[in-house]
């Protein structure tokens, strides 16, 4: 019985020495593990913050010391002033993560509460989409993930649209370029460019046939593809398919133009130009 008892007291001993080996190393790490785990609150401008962990490179968004969460999406990649205000508070430029599925967005104040719009649908971390500035036009940036532009002197969004009442139209549009007084949108489309005004719909059409955009758009794939492998060998990724259309709409910038005549803004370049579209009929409307 005691040579039991010694034993016992013998393993108690010996646990005790590991356990006080043990929890000096535990509790000498837990500040640097809390230090890496406290939220910081980063004012941005007006009553917007942003929150996260040090060490991670997704923030949420907070208007007046609450979470803001825009179409739902709750953390973001990128967010900052855009330049002008509305409301009293600066407009927003934001990018969310891979797993919210928003894409780029505008948040803006109006009446005190923040608004969101989409600028593109293009959800990806490694390469968010931040607009194409319009060539001849640093205040425009393109958005042709989405067909839509921003104005960043103003924070105006436009959106053209391609279709008259009625019509079927199976090509994507691209947004290519915008007029000067941001009333008018030029539109790729598969046969042809559509113009339309921002607040009345497509009004003319350039001649820029299928055939014409595979001799005018041949070298740009070869030109994407060739990014992109750059791209990747320095341990990046972009999104080609993006590029190509953004590659598109620089070609088009430079290579028409727009002229303003008597019946409205025209659309010119490779001795083509934009022409009225067909007046539409009663069953049309």
């Amino acid at each position: 019985m005691k040579i039991w008892r010694r034993r016992a007291l013998a393993c108690c001993v010996a646990m005790s020495a590991v356990m006080a080996a043990i929890v000096p190393a535990v509790v000498q790490a837990q500040p640097a593990s809390n230090a890496d785990h406290l939220k910081a609150v980063e004012p941005i401008g007006g009553d917007f913050a942003l929150q996260g962990y040090p060490k991670s490179h997704l923030r949420t968004i907070l208007y007046r010391g609450k979470i803001y969460r825009p179409l739902n999406a709750y953390e973001f990649v990128h967010v900052k002033p855009l330049g002008p205000t509305q409301g009293g508070q600066p407009m927003l430029l934001a990018v969310s993560n891979d797993f919210m599925g928003v894409g780029t967005i505008l948040i803006a104040v109006q009446n005190g509460t923040p608004l969101a719009r989409v600028l593109s649908p293009t959800v990806d971390l490694r390469d968010p989409d931040m607009g194409l500035a319009q060539p001849g036009r640093q205040d425009v940036l393109l958005f042709t993930a989405g067909s839509r532009a921003l104005v960043t002197s103003t924070g105006q969004v436009l959106w053209f649209e391609h279709k008259r009442p009625k019509e079927y139209i199976h090509s994507i549009p691209l947004l290519v370029s915008v007029s000067p007084d941001n009333r008018q949108g030029a539109l790729l489309l598969d046969n042809q460019i559509r113009l339309a005004r921002f607040d009345d719909g497509p009004y003319a059409s350039v001649p820029f046939t299928k055939d014409r955009q595979a001799k005018a758009f041949a070298g740009l794939w070869e030109e994407s593809s060739q990014a992109a492998k750059k791209a990747l060998d320095a341990g990046q990724r972009i999104d080609q398919r993006r590029l190509y259309n953004n590659l598109k709409a620089a070609w088009i910038n430079q290579h028409f133009a727009w002229r303003q005549g008597k019946d409205g803004w025209q659309f010119t370049g490779l001795d083509l130009t934009s022409a009225p579209l067909p007046a539409l009929t009663a069953r049309e409307h």
